[in-house]
């Protein structure tokens, strides 16, 4: 079990979130958590958001554009990982 301290951070009360266990849900910096009280405790739950066609389509023009050229389905397979994904 991890132990944290609250502290105060600007108006508001942060709290340290450990490496590790950020790392086991896929989470860093800048992530979007949900949070609610559940049976007293606090509960922060990853925010998943699904994609819509228009985003993929544009996050496809952005890395064909990155990569020099229009990608076959070679390329899609001999591109770098952008995120989780895995083949």
């Amino acid at each position: 079990m991890n132990v944290s301290t609250l502290r105060n951070w600007g108006g508001a009360v942060a709290v340290s979130l450990p490496k590790k266990l950020l790392a086991a849900l896929g989470l860093g910096a800048g992530a979007e958590v949900q949070l609610k009280i559940k049976d007293g405790a606090i509960v922060l739950a990853p925010v998943r958001r699904r994609h819509g066609l228009a985003r993929l389509e544009k996050e496809q023009r952005l890395l064909e554009r990155s990569l020099g050229g229009p990608l076959g389905d070679q390329g899609w397979l001999d591109s770098p990982a952008r995120g989780r994904e895995s083949l």
